[in-house]
Formats: C-alpha cells, sequence, structure tokens
C-alpha cells in the first residue's frame, strides 16, 4: 500500500516544516538528551505504544504479521508511504519511508521478533507491567521500546516536509540468523530511491553509540559411522572419537587466536551429543559450534585448518560406511563504521552519551553495511543485560531519550540538512 503526504500550498508547508523546526530547536539546542524528570505525557504515550507491540507476542519463527500491519497503519495515518514484504508462514517485513523519493537521508532499523519468553517471570511476559519508571515484558528492550519510539517520531512528522528521506525498516527473524532482514536488503539494493547516507539499528545499548560488533558463522556437524560392540573399538571407527578430533582442532585454532588485547576471533562448541551407550561404538556424535570474528577475519580463511580436518575424518569414516555432515546455520559480516565517519559524529554529538564503541552480540548492521555501502551506527534504549531473560525490562527515562534522540536525528539530517554542521 502507498499513501503519498496530501499536499497543500507552499506557504503551509514551509510553515509546518518551521513549527517542527521551531519545536526541535527549543527541544535540541542544547545538544545532550535529557533525562526525564517525571513521566509525562510523552512517557505515557510511548508506555502505551510499547505495550500494544508487547502483546504482540511474536517470538522467532512465528507469524509477526499482525504487528508488522499495525506499524503500517500507523506510518500511513501519518503521511508516510509502508510497503509489506511478507515471507513464509505469517511472517513480514516492513519498508517505510517519509518525504522526497530520492537518495539519501536517514534509515531506522529494527527487527520484530523476540526470543521465546520461557518460565521464571515475576508478571506475564507478553502483558506489559509497570512499575514507577519500569516497563516489564518481552521485548520491551529487545528491540520494541525503539519500534515505540520510532512510531512516536513518525506521529510528528504529520504534514511536515522533509528535504530528505527517512526510511523505517522492520524485520523478522533476526534473532535466529538475521533472516528476514535479507529479503528487505535484496529489494532495498535493487532500488535507486533507497540509499540512505546513515542507518541506525536500535538494537539496546542504553542509548550509547556503537560502531562495531564481531560477525559470526554457526554450524552443526554430525558424524556418523557403523555401531558395533565397543570390544571392537581398535577396528572400527567412532563418532564421538572423529567428533573429538575434530573439537580438538577448533582447539587448536583458539590457541593460536589467543588475543593480546581485545579477541579478535572467538571459537565455541555450544553442544555436544551422541552416543547409545558405555559398550557400543558410538553411531552417531552431533555438534554445534561458533565462530566469531572481527571485519579484519575472512573466517572462512579462519576455518580452512577445520575444513581440511573434516576432509580426513570424512575419508576414514566412509572405509566403514559412515561420514561427517557440516552444515552452515546463522551467518552474518562483522561491523565497523570508521571512528572519524562524519554521520558517527553527528549520531555522537546529538546522543551525547561519549564516543562509540563495540558491542560484544551481533547485529544485522554489517549485513546493511555491505548490502548499502553506507554508515551504520547502533543505537537503542534499554540494557542487553535484561534481555533474552526473565523480567525483561526498559524504564521510560530511556525510552523518552530515545524519541529526543531520534527526532533530533530527523530534524538534522531530514528536515533541515544545513543544522547537520
Amino acid at each position: 500500500m502507498t499513501q503519498e503526504v496530501t499536499s497543500t500550498s507552499a506557504v503551509d508547508a514551509d510553515d509546518r516544516r518551521l513549527r517542527f523546526q521551531c519545536d526541535a530547536a527549543a527541544r535540541y539546542t542544547v545538544r545532550p538528551v535529557p533525562a526525564a524528570a517525571v513521566i509525562d505525557d510523552a512517557g505515557k504515550q510511548l508506555a502505551d505504544l510499547l505495550s500494544q507491540l508487547v502483546a504482540f507476542s511474536t517470538e522467532s519463527r512465528t507469524p509477526n504479521l499482525d504487528l508488522i500491519r499495525w506499524v503500517a497503519e500507523h506510518i500511513e495515518s501519518n503521511g508516510g508511504r509502508a510497503t509489506l514484504l511478507e515471507g513464509a508462514e505469517g511472517r513480514a517485513n516492513l519498508l517505510a519511508a517519509f518525504g522526497p523519493e530520492t537518495a539519501g537521508g536517514l534509515m531506522l532499523s529494527g527487527h520484530t521478533d523476540v526470543v521465546p519468553a520461557g518460565t521464571g517471570w515475576a508478571t506475564d511476559p507478553y502483558s506489559m507491567t509497570q512499575h514507577d519508571d519500569v516497563l516489564y515484558g518481552r521485548g520491551t528492550a529487545d528491540m520494541k521500546g525503539f519500534i515505540s519510539a520510532v512510531i512516536r517520531v513518525a506521529q510528528k512528522l504529520r504534514g511536515v516536509e522533509l528535504l530528505r528521506p527517512l526510511h523505517v525498516v522492520l524485520s523478522f527473524d533476526e534473532e535466529v540468523g538475521c533472516i528476514g532482514v535479507r529479503q528487505a536488503l535484496d529489494v532495498i539494493v535493487d532500488s535507486d530511491d533507497l540509499r540512505p547516507d546513515v542507518v541506525v539499528i536500535g538494537e539496546p545499548t542504553m542509548m550509547r553509540p556503537r560502531n562495531s560488533h564481531m560477525g559470526k558463522l554457526a554450524y552443526e556437524v554430525v558424524c556418523t559411522a557403523a555401531a558395533a560392540h565397543s570390544s571392537l573399538s581398535h577396528s572400527k571407527p567412532s563418532a564421538i572419537a572423529a567428533a573429538g578430533r575434530l573439537l580438538a582442532v577448533l582447539d587448536d585454532l583458539q590457541r593460536s587466536h589467543r588475543p593480546v588485547g581485545e579477541p579478535e576471533v572467538t571459537f565455541n562448541c555450544g553442544t555436544i551429543a551422541g552416543g547409545t551407550g558405555l559398550n557400543v561404538i558410538a553411531q552417531r556424535c552431533e555438534l554445534t559450534f561458533e565462530v566469531r570474528h572481527t571485519v579484519d577475519h575472512d573466517p572462512d580463511a579462519v576455518l580452512e585448518p577445520f575444513r581440511h580436518a573434516v576432509e580426513i575424518e570424512r575419508a576414514a569414516l566412509a572405509d566403514n560406511g559412515g561420514s561427517v555432515d557440516v552444515t552452515e546455520i546463522i551467518r552474518y559480516p562483522a561491523l565497523r563504521t570508521a571512528p572519524d565517519d562524519r554521520w558517527l559524529v553527528l549520531v555522537e554529538r546529538i546522543a551525547d552519551a561519549g564516543a562509540a564503541g563495540s558491542i560484544g552480540f551481533g547485529t544485522e548492521g554489517g549485513l546493511f553495511a555491505a548490502a548499502l555501502e553506507c554508515s551504520v551506527v547502533i543505537c537503542g534504549p534499554g540494557d542487553i543485560a535484561v534481555a533474552h531473560r526473565p523480567d525483561e525490562h526498559v524504564t521510560v527515562d530511556q525510552l523518552l531519550r530515545c524519541e529526543r534522540f531520534l527526532s533530533a536525528l530527523v530534524h538534522e539530517i531530514c528536515v533541515d540538512p544545513a543544522a547537520e554542521g
């Protein structure tokens, strides 16, 4: 669906833009984004939006279409354009925009899926509960709080003339391998109008900009062999033994990449299971492992010794009717935006939370940077330390900081680009 901003006279448009600028100037002349002393009307509206978002139980690999349509309605009712990119089994991405259909401008991005709520909650994870300034519920920090702030900013854009475009991208299944955003990026790269100057991804960083994170590859390895009595272990291969030798290779690789300072390459075997009994040569052993890496390392080159070891084990097991199967289950690239990047500097100035740093978790940022060749910054409300666990929460103060940050960013990049300097 497409809904254009209704045209009025040039005088009216200039007046609306001036009023937005004056409002922005009144609120953002002081570059620091202030904390909220009390939960004002803006805070209550943010909390209400977040409550409605939390009520959509959009766990990874489950439908999110109702949430996407709900956000699209908010975008269109405030003069934006919204396009739904439907995926499999009730899941979809949202591409939305305000302002001119040209290259440049700002793109705000977030994922709509959440990790399963699990047990151990003191409250209903899908019915947001408020205690003073704290809002509890699955996805409040990661990352529906950011989406609520984006909607609030969209509400203030109704009738405002933008000189550069504002784009909004909401994806599905980020938590299980950045799946949905790849479909969205396939569409974005084919459009000359979807070329933002900077992408801001609202993962929880306590509103401190972040400019880098590691990339990740993850694999499932299945070793198989012919089951036999354990008394024949001198002549029959074991699937567990083969898996153990492969793990030893990963351990050697980690030793060779032992960091002097911050780690640049890390390896971890997360799960392993195999065998049926003490007196049976193992017929099957399964393991999963991951490799995390900075932009300075090609993960495929790093894993070449492991691949060579797989070929050796595969050949040995094949002689006895077995094999080694390796399946890639996750891949996303590392991110690093240069510290002196002009758009990162702008984000740092508006956020006023210190110089950007790195984060220890992955995002869709590396995919955006690789596909669009633009600046990418991670900055959003909430603390990653409370995500993916019971009683996840975010404060109203963080949401207000995010709304003010985004409003100032939109003002300087899209409404009044001359103010960038």
